[in-house]
């Protein structure tokens, strides 16, 4: 077993088929093909049930996605960190910074803005950037990142997540959606819509769609590959996605977001997550900033929306 051999089969599984996975790292299918047929045959068991030209994970297939991911982003971790090193001569004066979640519209804005408070308030250049969870994760453990920020709680070994704050739940969803016009919504309007669940983001930490399914959200969860695959979920199925209920994340006029009654959306923690055991003094700094400060980071993102609405 080896890492292109996971790398390849992860693809795969996330992409639906052999081809589409060669098209993604920019392979033959005979090479994706192979290296997947190599790991079956090393395991003993198929990892794919093959139907026409796409393929679905076997029981054995859900069971490595997990690790096969996690195997994947550390290796690719592990090039990063030594860049970074060699970049900075060996050592780091700055604060690197993660917030885990989906790519999202704006994000560039909403990341800026934070890392110009941060390097102000702290007086140490900081960087934020977006990335999923995994990679974020290997990151942080390879050296490369100091902390990350996750919408919901993470349990992992090593880890320390500390809760600095919360947000409330919102819903995002195509401009056309049947409940666009609705101010407030519940879980009961949205029963009859499928909502978007990924592994590789409801699978790392306890999301807004997690918490909001342990409070009564029952609406079918539906997985989508591709970025196409998203646009057609919104416009052609009515589907939905749930997220930080931050008009800033709206797409006018093709999607939006709308909150949730706040009489039954529960709170969600946001947290600061650092590898545990001895850290820099500037981490101990951020640390304490962003426990006493959330509210402040809030107040800036409320600002810089109503700035963009003008």
């Amino acid at each position: 077993m080896n890492i292109r051999q996971l790398q390849f089969f992860y693809r795969a599984a996330q992409e639906g088929s052999l081809s589409a996975a060669a098209r993604a790292e920019n392979v033959t299918v005979q090479a994706i093909s192979k290296a997947v047929l190599e790991l079956e045959a090393e395991l003993g068991e198929p990892l794919f049930h093959r139907a026409g030209k796409g393929v679905t994970p076997t029981q054995l297939g859900e069971a490595l996605l997990g690790p096969a991911r996690e195997a994947v982003a550390s290796f690719d971790a592990v090039g990063r960190a030594v860049e970074a090193w060699r970049t900075a001569g060996g050592d780091r004066d700055d604060l690197r910074i993660a917030l885990v979640t989906p790519p999202f519209a704006k994000q560039e804005l909403i990341c800026g803005v934070i890392a110009r408070l941060m390097t102000r308030m702290l007086g140490v250049a900081t960087h934020l950037n977006v990335a999923v969870g995994a990679d974020a994760l290997a990151d942080l453990r390879a050296g490369t990142l100091d902390a990350l920020f996750t919408i919901g709680r993470l349990h992992h070994p090593g880890c320390a997540c500390v809760p600095i704050g919360t947000v409330s739940p919102g819903v995002f969803m195509g401009k056309d959606h049947p409940l666009r016009r609705k101010k407030l919504l519940t879980f009961a309007d949205l029963a009859p819509y499928p909502v978007l669940y990924s592994d590789d983001v409801d699978g790392f930490n306890e999301t807004v769609l997690l918490t909001c399914r342990k409070h009564g959200l029952a609406s079918p969860l539906y997985k989508v590959g591709t970025d196409e695959g998203v646009m057609e979920f919104l416009e052609q199925r009515n589907g939905v996605i749930m997220g930080v209920n931050l008009k800033e994340l709206s797409i006018k006029p093709f999607a939006f977001m709308r909150p949730l009654d706040p009489a039954e959306a529960p709170s969600i923690p946001v947290c600061m997550v650092t590898m545990e055991g001895g850290r820099r003094e500037v981490v101990d700094r951020l640390d304490n900033f962003v426990r006493n400060e959330f509210r402040l980071l809030r107040h800036v993102l409320d600002t810089e929306e109503a700035a963009g609405t003008r």
